[in-house]
């Protein structure tokens, strides 16, 4: 029987299997150890981060003094998570200031910090009123787009008898004739009261009065939408903002509060020397809860509400470091996250989070109608009217 050769048990591996099979150990070597190398870099990079290679930076805001206290409070929580930004590391100090003396302060050709402190590098005002002004005197000073952090409408605070009599029955545009006309409160039932004695505060954090202004500027020019430069520049817009200011009383101290308290404290509010005064809600709101809520209430004019909208303006120069420019956009994301936005809508403020219960004074009501912010050349023509050139 013949016998057939087989070469099957002797067959080797085939060397192309060989060299294949050390390509890919060589592959999967080289894979790991660049993978030990980056997190080798990774670790190192945290490092240095974690120890501030740049130093510290000090990172300035200047904020409204109603929403001050709430945003240190906030930053010394922000602090103590040391944050490090750009391998500096970080501390934010929040500083009050009043919105119309910080844009002074920025408008000047140099900054004054003996007076007003370390240059800002953002800044958080009661309202657009000065970030409009300043974005046409000095546009180059604001990095992109202000955005507002929380609101408040700007309410007449008034007697309760005022409010029962008056409630959804007065617009902004009937201000200047309720001011002028003798008696004129007597066709809401109001007799005996005479005409409208409304305080115009211009004096520290009067923002409510410029906004107040711009409302009365929309409803007499029967603006839709914007308030355009050329309405407000008009002439019916000046002299019915005049008047109101020619027939407001005298203030001994040229505040919203001040006025308010007047109010309240008033023996008989019919024969009172003030009637009314524009106020932010949540300003009225911190009142009330001071002890003035029995004897104080919000009236809601009817058409467009006026709003302080607090906006988080970025400023830039050579005073600015990329650090603290980017710190500032760190720090306010942390701001916006719902247990710290909590903390400013406890205040009485509107944003992303729930409102406090209301008082007899201030009931919160839904705005149907916000009035947009105008033209920021509209903005100075009020301003110009308001508090002169």
């Amino acid at each position: 029987m013949a016998h057939h050769r087989t070469d099957a048990g002797r067959r080797g591996v085939s060397r192309g299997l060989i060299f294949a099979a050390l390509c890919v150990v060589l592959i999967v070597a080289a894979g790991l150890l660049w993978w030990q190398l980056g997190d080798r870099v990774d670790k190192q990079g945290d490092q240095a981060a974690g120890t501030c290679v740049e130093g510290k930076s000090v990172v300035s805001i200047i904020a409204d003094p109603d929403i001050t206290d709430t945003l240190r409070g906030i930053a010394k929580t922000y602090n103590d998570t040391h944050p490090v930004v750009r391998d500096h590391c970080i501390t934010v100090d929040v500083r009050p200031g009043d919105s119309r003396i910080t844009y002074q302060g920025l408008n000047e050709g140099q900054w004054d910090s003996q007076t007003l402190g370390a240059f800002p590098a953002a800044w958080v005002p009661q309202s657009s009123v000065w970030t409009s002004q300043l974005s046409v005197t000095k546009p180059d000073l604001i990095d992109g787009t202000p955005e507002s952090l929380v609101t408040s409408p700007i309410v007449l605070a008034v007697a309760p008898e005022f409010k029962e009599k008056a409630d959804g029955k007065i617009d902004w545009g009937q201000l200047p004739t309720l001011a002028r006309s003798a008696n004129s409160l007597s066709r809401f039932g109001l007799d005996g009261w005479g005409s409208l004695k409304m305080a115009m505060p211009t004096g520290p954090n009067s923002d409510a009065t410029a906004l107040a202004a711009q409302a009365v500027a929309t409803e007499v020019t029967r603006t839709q939408g914007l308030l355009a430069t050329s309405d407000a520049e008009s002439t019916r817009v000046s002299s019915s903002i005049k008047i109101l200011l020619d027939a407001g009383p005298t203030l001994d101290e040229n505040t919203s509060a001040w006025a308010a308290q007047a109010i309240a404290g008033a023996p008989d509010p019919a024969k009172a020397a003030i009637h009314a005064t524009p106020i932010t809600e949540a300003q009225l709101y911190i009142l009330s809860r001071a002890g003035n809520g029995t004897k104080l209430r919000e009236l809601m004019l009817t058409g467009s509400s006026p709003l302080a909208d607090f906006p988080v303006t970025h400023l830039k120069g050579d005073k600015v470091s990329s650090a603290q420019s980017d710190g500032v956009a760190e720090f306010f994301t942390y701001v916006r996250q719902p247990d710290q936005m909590k903390k400013l809508t406890a205040l009485g403020f509107r944003g992303d989070a729930a409102l406090p219960a209301a008082t007899a004074a201030v009931t919160f009501p839904v705005l149907p109608d916000p009035m947009p912010v105008p033209e920021p050349g509209a903005v100075v023509a009020v301003n110009a009217a308001v508090y002169g050139k």
